[in-house]
């Protein structure tokens, strides 16, 4: 589940529950298309290293809300 411009924006705005259920979806496709790659290769190897930086970006995006959480504070 990749994102380009304003979808990208707009799923930076989700609350954090959101952003962590999206971190486990992605992780879960991750981890199947490892998988899969190892027994049989994938037709769009890129596939994964698209998944790892989504998986990353949220990830950066999930630490962003806890600082600006902790800040308010």
């Amino acid at each position: 589940m990749q994102f380009k411009g304003q979808d990208r924006a707009a799923v930076r705005q989700l609350p954090e529950k959101e952003l962590q259920a999206q971190l486990k979806e992605t992780e879960e496709k991750l981890f199947k298309l490892k998988f899969s790659n190892s027994i049989t290769p994938l037709k769009n190897g890129h596939e994964i290293a698209h998944l790892r930086k989504h998986r990353a970006r949220l990830l950066t995006w999930i630490r962003q809300k806890n600082i600006k959480g902790a800040a308010r504070a």
